[in-house]
Parts: C-alpha cells; structure tokens; sequence
C-alpha cells in the first residue's frame, strides 16, 4: 500500500486555502447559472425545462440521511426504474430501464466520473456523508452530457461548506469487525465555501443468512473473500471573485483493498477466486463560470480522474498461490466549456465542447502462460446473434498487437460538440439539442451524432404532462475494444432510440402520482458470446413503467410507494431466448417515515424483486447449449432507528438490513448478505 500521508497534507492545505479567502465584503447574489455542477443549465428560480420535460428523480440531503444508507449505491436502490445489483466481481452496478452500468454516466458536481478502461463506475466507493444530493436523469436526456448515458445520467452533488455544520462525524459498528466512520468540517464567508471529509470504511465480511447451507466454496457464517478496506479524503470548495465571476475545486484521493466473492460452487459457472489487493485514486476538477452580461455566460472545468489497481487471481479459495496478478492505471482527462446565450423570453441556447482523453495501462506481473484464442465464432450461441457478427470473429482482439504481450497501454480521445435550446413559457417548455460526437482510436475514428427533443404542458394546476424522444450513441470502452482475451478491435458504437411519455398528477389528501411509460430500441448492443468475446450482439428492446405514489396527508408520517416493469426484448435471438438475462421484470418498493413524539424518527423501507431469469452453459453431445434458468423472488426489509439528543447535536441510531434474514441471489451461485445489525451516532458542533 502507498503512504496516504500526502493525501491528507493536500486535504489540509486545501481547506486551509479555503479559509484564507474570507474577505469582509457585502454578501454576494449568487446567480444559479454560475453553478458549475449543474451540466444543465438553471437561470431564476424555476427548474431547468430539461428536467420538467423528463424523467428526473432527485434525493436532497434530509432523504438521504433519514434511510441511513451509508454509500452511494445504497441510495440509489431508492430510486425508481434503478437496480441495484452484485455480480461476479463483487462490486455493485447500478442497471437503468434494462440497461447494465457502463450505459450509465456518473458526474460528480457534474465532472464525469467512469472509469476509462470498461466505462463503469463502483458506487460503494462515494459514502454517503459526502453527498449533498443526488440528481437522477433516465430516458431522453439532454445531449450536453456527451455520448453515452443510455441508461441515464447521475450527477452526484456533494455538500457544500455553507450548508454544513463546522464540525461533524459518523461512527458505526457491526459484526465481523465492520466500522464505518466520517469526520467533516465545513466553512463560508460572505463569498466562498469549503468543505472536507474523510471517510473510512472497514469489515471483514458480511453475514451469510441462517437458512444458507455450506457449499463447496463458501462455509461459515461469514461470506469468504468478502472483506473491504477503504479510507476516502474529499475536498471542495467555492469562491466568488465578483458577483458575476466563480471559481471551483474540487479532489478526493482514495486508497483501499478487498476481495471479490467467489461463486459458491453451484451452478453451471466455473469459480474465480480474485483479489483487489491495492486500490489508489485520485482526482482534481476546476471549474470556472463569467457572466459577461444579462445576455452571454461562458463556463467551463477541467478534470484528471487516475486509479490504480492492483488485480491478483488465486489458484484456488486458500488465496495463496497466485495464478496472475495485473497492475493497471485507468486515467481520464478533459474538459468541457459551455457558452450560454439568454434570451431572456426567447429562450436559452448552450453550445458545449467536450474533450476528453481515455487511457489504460496494464502490466501482468504474475500468469500462467495459456494460449490466447481469438476465436469469437459465436455460433451456436443459443441467442440466436452469433453467426450475425462471424465476421469479426477471427480477428478480434488482434489488431491492436496486444494479443501476443502482457503488457498493455493504450488511450483514445473523445470529442462532443452539442448545441441545446430550452424554451420556457407559463404553462409549457420545449428542449431541442443535438451533438457530433468522435472517437479517435489507434487503429481508425468513429463519428456519430445524438439527438434529443422533449416537451411539457402544464394542462391543469396538478397536472403535467412531459414527453421526449432521443438517439444516443455509446462508444466501445477500452476494455471492449483492446483487452487481451476479449478485445475486439473491430466494435461499432452503440446506438439507441428512446420514447417516453410521463404523468406528474396531484391526487388530493398530499398525494402525488408520477408515473412514466418508456419504449428503447438498442442496436449494435456491445456484450459478450460464448467464446468470452466482446460482439455488437444485435437489436435489444426495452420497455416498461416506472411509477411513485407519494403521500404526506397524516402529519409526522411520509410514504411512498415505487413500482417498475421491465419487459425485455433481444430481437435477433431465437424464440426461447429472447428475455435477456439478470433484469427483473417487476420491481416493488414500500417505504415509511415516521417521527415519534419523543422526536424519534423510524424509517422502513421494503423491497419485492421478482421474476430475473439468467442462462446457464451445458454441455450437450459436447457442444454447449444455454439452457435459461430463473432466480428466485426475494424481498428485502431494511429498518433505521434515530434518536435525537442535545437539541440534534447528537443522535444515536440503530439500522438493521435484510431484518428478514432473507437467503437471496442477484447473480447465478453469488449469494448475497444476510442480516446485519449496525448501531452508530451522528454528532455535530
């Protein structure tokens, strides 16, 4: 592990520097369109027409502290149309309306924030003390976001030093040595901000649940190879330099190890007993915003995203002898400037250039020398797609030189150019954008473009009603494009087509529905065949209905309930197999808050998954066939106790997850946690 030393010395002097620009001034006016972390652009006091016109789900500071989620993906399980899953590398993936978590943009304070080598993002690395909230776009949304986000786009906006306490931290504890802790401290003058966390996080494994039976790789009470070790130092801050001109910054350095739980030895799938054993990030984002007049603003940020890990695959479950061993850096540079013109009645247009560099290096330190096969025939799939894509078979992987060296480096440049109108009137908006986007890669450029119309029409006082249709494009990731046993050099970008149609409906007694209908075509989907090979796979459809009710009418008591249908469609497969795999088809959420009159506060929150099939290789007269399988249904019971004391400068709390104590599988032979009881206290000065 490297000295964290350094990190928490530049923590330090950051706030320090922070602190410093205090000035005594008359406090400023500080104009929305100033703010740097919203890629959309919001002027007054109305919300972005963008996100009227669209499906957008918002979880401001109180909400995310009354669920008592401790990191981002746990948050994000409150969100309708999200699921939250854990598959083979023990990592969560948020999958959005049928698609899989690279097809999902993460910004934080609207910096991307995925991984250049597969394009995901880990969302358990962000805890959760360091969001002040956190914005969710599905569907059609706007093109000012770059290629990609099929799925959608989460802008995770983290506190800010006005709006925090000065002193503030978080203990908790459970079994199995588990310790989540923060400590933050906060600032603001009349025209700056600050604010810096540390956060660690620590456990030597979860609980299985009481009705799991040991099987060949997984025996005890504790899940094996589930330990995790993560200290997380952030820092931010704000300064205005005039009433029409803002500077921002922002960093974090992360440093971590864990262990990927192995499959259990059931099922069809062969276990991998694989290490995280060094795990270092960092990241530094400036931004700037002018406003030259009522007319014309330009802003603009830079960033540097770096993480370095180091991968050990084991032999076997002892975890001693070591079969190979991967040291990789993923490094993603960029910036983007916008430039917005207010027409004040007429409407807004932003123009964005974005340019972004993606690069990954990796280095085998330890293998077993096997041949490396380019194959990628993919017939006989059993998906009815791989014969489609037999041209690319032989050669994928190949012709990038990478095939015959353990060593990899290797980068690509992304460049957008977008334009977007937003207009606004009393009872209606319209947003009308549209983008070139290109892909340098070593070999040849690809080029495409996006496209996205939405509308609302305020009908009735408690009635809107939005639409909106959208093409995206998503670029192949470096990882599908040049890794060694799975590269395919010869991939095209991914296109998809969105329709949506939404309700936001007042139904009296402080009730409100909002429901969404959507409708996404996906060609060229980029996924692997049997051969381990990445393959534009053919025509996926995904269709489906996210619904919220919320309620408020008894006092001290707030209830919501989510509902999302997924049907899924892979238009080129044969009949049997055109469900595809590891997407529930209904997804029920209840949950409740409800304040004591001795000011405690409970918070319960239930969960009903159902109907998730997957398909499992056999081998039939010695070819392998895919029979399909079905993952039982399960239901999930999370409960949060808090108490308030000392005039809520400190409060005890008792959360329990999975209370139920439910044995349950989001991925073939990975069985999840069982029931965890944590108790901690949060204070503040």
């Amino acid at each position: 592990m490297r000295n964290s030393n350094n990190s928490l010395k530049l923590s330090a002097i950051a706030l320090a520097l922070s602190i410093s620009y205090q000035v005594q001034a008359d406090e400023m006016e500080r104009d929305p369109i100033l703010n740097v972390t919203e890629v959309i652009v919001v002027h007054g006091e109305k919300a972005a027409v963008t996100e009227s016109a669209t499906t957008h789900w918002s979880l401001n500071e109180e909400e995310i502290k009354a669920t008592g989620a401790q990191s981002l993906d746990q948050l994000l399980k409150n969100v309708p149309g999200l699921y939250v899953r854990v598959g083979g590398q023990g990592t969560p993936r948020v999958d959005v309306r049928g698609f899989k978590a690279r097809h999902v943009i993460y910004l934080i304070n609207g910096v991307p924030a995925n991984g250049a080598e597969d394009g995901q993002f880990d969302p358990s690395l962000i805890p959760a003390s360091q969001v002040g909230s956190v914005e969710v776009s599905v569907g059609p949304t706007s093109v000012l976001y770059g290629p990609g986000g099929a799925g959608g786009v989460i802008n995770i906006i983290t506190k800010q030093g006005e709006d925090a306490p000065r002193l503030s931290g978080r203990l908790e504890a459970a079994q199995d040595n588990t310790f989540n802790g923060d400590i933050s401290a906060a600032g603001s003058g009349d025209n700056w901000q600050g604010l810096i966390n540390y956060s660690r996080q620590q456990t030597d494994g979860w609980p299985m649940s009481s009705d799991y039976n040991d099987t060949e790789y997984q025996q005890g009470d504790v899940r094996n190879n589930a330990d995790k070790t993560l200290d997380n130092v952030y820092a931010q801050g704000s300064y205005l330099l005039s009433d029409n001109t803002q500077l921002m910054a922002n960093m974090s350095f992360k440093q971590g190890e864990w262990g990927k739980p192995s499959r259990d030895g059931t099922g069809s799938g062969s276990a991998k007993f694989e290490r995280v054993d060094d795990y270092q990030a960092k990241t530094f984002q400036l931004g700037l915003a002018h406003k030259f007049n009522d007319m014309f603003t330009v802003r603009g940020f830079g960033y540097y995203n770096q993480s370095d890990v180091l991968e050990t695959q084991y032999k076997d479950d002892s975890y001693q002898a070591i079969k190979a061993q991967q040291d990789g850096r993923s490094t993603v540079e960029g910036g983007n400037l916008q430039f917005i013109s207010n027409f004040d009645q007429a409407g807004i247009v932003t123009t964005a250039m974005i340019a972004e560099k993606q690069s990954w290096q990796s280095q085998a330190l330890a293998s077993s020398k096997s041949s490396k096969s380019g194959s990628g025939n993919g017939g006989g799939s059993g998906s009815g797609n791989g014969g489609g894509n037999g041209n690319s078979g032989s050669g994928n992987g190949g012709g990038n030189g990478s095939g015959s060296s353990d060593n990899f480096d290797d980068s690509a440049w992304l460049y957008t150019a977008a334009l977007e109108y937003q207009y606004q009137a009393d009872s209606y908006g319209v947003t009308l954008g549209g983008a070139l986007h290109d892909q340098d890669r070593v070999s040849e450029s690809e080029n495409d473009y996006s496209g996205q119309l939405s509308l609302y029409w305020q009908a009735l006082e408690h009635t809107r009603i939005n639409m909106g249709v959208a093409r995206k494009v998503r670029f192949p990731s470096m990882r599908n494009l040049y890794a060694q046993s799975s590269g395919n050099a010869d991939l095209q970008a991914e296109v998809s087509q969105h329709f949506e149609l939404g309700l936001l409906q007042e139904i009296g007694y402080s009730t409100e529905l909002n429901i969404a209908g959507f409708y996404t075509d996906a060609e060229d989907y980029i996924a692997k065949d049997l051969a381990g090979t990445y393959q534009n796979m053919g025509d996926y459809a995904f269709k489906g209905v996210d619904l919220q009710l919320q309620n408020n009418s008894i006092d001290d008591l707030s209830m919501t309930f989510m509902y999302s249908f997924l049907d899924t469609e892979d238009k080129s497969a044969a009949e049997t197999f055109q469900t595809l795999e590891y997407r529930p088809r209904h997804q029920l959420r209840f949950q409740a808050q409800y304040q004591l009159p001795f000011a405690m506060r409970i918070h319960l929150n239930i969960e009903r998954i159902m109907d998730q099939i997957y398909y499992a290789q056999h081998k039939v007269a010695g070819e392998k066939i895919l029979v399909e399988q079905s993952l039982d249904d399960y239901t999930l019971v999370d409960l949060n106790l808090v108490q308030p004391l000392l005039e809520d400068k400190l409060e005890l709390y008792l959360r329990a997850t999975n209370l139920l104590d439910e044995n349950y599988y989001q991925s073939e032979s990975l069985p999840q946690a069982g029931r965890q009881v944590f108790i901690g206290i949060n204070w503040q000065i």
